[in-house]
């Protein structure tokens, strides 16, 4: 698991960055007030998690008969534009939130009109990050399972959508025609959408998270609720939280931003490439009468 895990993660990551990269370019065509490609140059998260409660709370409706309340609050401590991307924010709360709605519901409801808590959302507006703290009373996580909450695939709903695929995939499918993939058709019971169960969801959000430099954090306390903190960063002056081998270009520079004084500029060789070089200039010498210094004859090495 920890295997699959790490190579998941970087995929994803590596997944999100072009992804960004597709959307930001083809939305760049587009002149929306206030826009800058899929950036909002002043966005407002109250607004946005405002929306994500909204359907949030339709799915777990339609999925368990009800839904809490979500109350939003905000507070904000530093003034000042927030420039970020309205989908990416939108995903990590909708993701958050319908695991709190679910909890919620599992944890206190008997019928289909229970009065159930609220799950409440906090937003502060910092010098550094913007916070989003998510808290409800679901019962919380016990310390034996947090580690497994960042699991890809793991998931403590009954119910998991992936069977529902496989059922449904009797049909062989078509690479060359995606309408006809059965994969991708839509389906009458998913339609509306999946409350919970791929075990995706926060994983994903705390990559989302992380791209521009913020994170996302679970605190529990087992057996009354569980407070998520989505911290996204609001300075700017953070690249692309990319894996090693995606962080450099085609031309092997670092696509990281220089702060302060110039950096060395840095190449990515790997052992096999070096070697390849080093024989390459060995024969290239030896043909044109050079033999007898080779490039680590003099105490310097390929780097």
């Amino acid at each position: 698991q920890p295997e699959v895990d790490s190579i998941l993660r970087r995929f994803f990551m590596a997944r999100i960055g072009l992804r960004f990269l597709i959307q930001h370019h083809i939305e760049s065509f587009r002149s929306r007030e206030g826009h800058s490609g899929i950036l909002q140059l002043t966005c407002d998260p109250a607004a946005i998690a405002k929306k994500a409660a909204q359907d949030s709370c339709m799915l777990c409706r339609a999925h368990l008969g009800q839904a809490p309340p979500v109350l939003v609050q905000e507070h904000v401590a530093v003034p000042g534009d927030f420039t970020y991307v309205p989908m990416h924010m939108h995903y990590m709360l909708t993701e958050i939130l319908k695991n709190a709605c679910r909890a919620v519901v599992e944890q206190h409801a008997d019928g289909f009109d229970d009065a159930l808590p609220p799950v409440q959302i906090q937003i502060v507006r910092g010098y550094e990050d913007v916070t989003f703290r998510i808290t409800d009373e679901g019962g919380g996580i016990s310390r034996a399972r947090m580690s497994d909450v960042w699991k890809f695939m793991y998931s403590t709903y009954s119910k998991t959508p992936w069977a529902s695929l496989r059922r449904s995939s009797d049909q062989s499918p078509n690479s060359a025609d995606s309408a006809g993939n059965p994969l991708q058709r839509p389906r009458p019971a998913t339609a509306g959408g999946v409350l919970a169960g791929y075990g995706v969801g926060l994983t994903l959000s705390r990559l989302y998270a992380q791209y521009f430099g913020g994170d996302l954090k679970i605190l529990s306390l087992d057996g009354f609720g569980t407070d998520a903190y989505l911290h996204l960063s609001r300075l700017g002056t953070g690249c692309e939280n990319l894996p090693q081998g995606v962080l450099y270009s085609p031309s092997m520079r670092d696509s990281s931003l220089a702060i302060g004084e110039a950096e060395a500029e840095q190449f990515l060789l790997s052992d096999a490439e070096a070697a390849f070089l080093t024989r390459e200039l060995e024969a290239f010498r030896r043909s044109t009468g050079g033999e007898g210094s080779s490039p680590t004859s003099a105490g310097g090495s390929l780097d």
